[in-house]
C-alpha cells in the first residue's frame, strides 16, 4: 500500500496541472506574505520553489504555457534567492533567463506573458514587442482605458497586441 501512494505522488508531481496547481498555492503564500508588510523583503520558500521550479521545466520545454509564464515569474522574482542581496545581485541575468520563457509563452497567445515581455523582458524580441505596443497606442487608442488618469492596457489591448506579432 505505501508503494502505491507513493507512485500515486510521483505520478501527481509529473501531471502539469498537479504541478502548476502547487506553484499557484506557493506562489499566492509568499504573495499573502509580502502583501502583509509590502515594504520589506520576503524570503521566499527557496526550497519549494527550487523544487517547483524543477517540476515544472520538463512542461515548459515541452510547450507548456503556463509552465513556462511560472518558470520565467520564479526566476524573475528572485524566488530562488536566499537573501535580497542575492536577488540584487542575480537579478539582471534571472530577466535574461526569464526573456526566453515568456516569448515562448507569447508566441502562443499567452497575454499574460506577452504582458510580461513587454514590461520587463530584454532584448530584441522584447524590443520588437515595444515598438509595435507603441504603434498601436498611437493607432488604436480606443483599446486603452483609464483609471483615474492611468492608462489602462485590458484584454482587447493584449489581444490585438499578440495578433500584429504572433499572429495569435
Amino acid at each position: 500500500m505505501r508503494l502505491d501512494l507513493l507512485e500515486s505522488s510521483s505520478r501527481a508531481m509529473t501531471d502539469k496541472l498537479a504541478v502548476y496547481t502547487r506553484y499557484e498555492t506557493a506562489s499566492q503564500a509568499h504573495t499573502d506574505r509580502c502583501m502583509r508588510a509590502p515594504g520589506d523583503w520576503h524570503p521566499p520558500d527557496v526550497a519549494e520553489f527550487r523544487e517547483l521550479k524543477r517540476l515544472l521545466l520538463p512542461h515548459a520545454e515541452a510547450g507548456d504555457t503556463r509552465s513556462q509564464y511560472a518558470v520565467a515569474t520564479i526566476l524573475f522574482l528572485g524566488l530562488c534567492c536566499e537573501s535580497e542581496e542575492q536577488y540584487v545581485r542575480s537579478y539582471d541575468a534571472a530577466i535574461a533567463e526569464a526573456t526566453p520563457w515568456w516569448t515562448a509563452a507569447a508566441k502562443q497567445g499567452y497575454w499574460p506573458a506577452l504582458d510580461s515581455l513587454l514590461t520587463c523582458g530584454v532584448g530584441t524580441e522584447a524590443e520588437r514587442l515595444r515598438e509595435a505596443s507603441n504603434d498601436l497606442r498611437r493607432e488604436r487608442p480606443d483599446l486603452i482605458g483609464q483609471y483615474q488618469g492611468v492608462p489602462i492596457y485590458g484584454d482587447e489591448f493584449m489581444q490585438e497586441l499578440s495578433r500584429r506579432i504572433y499572429g495569435a
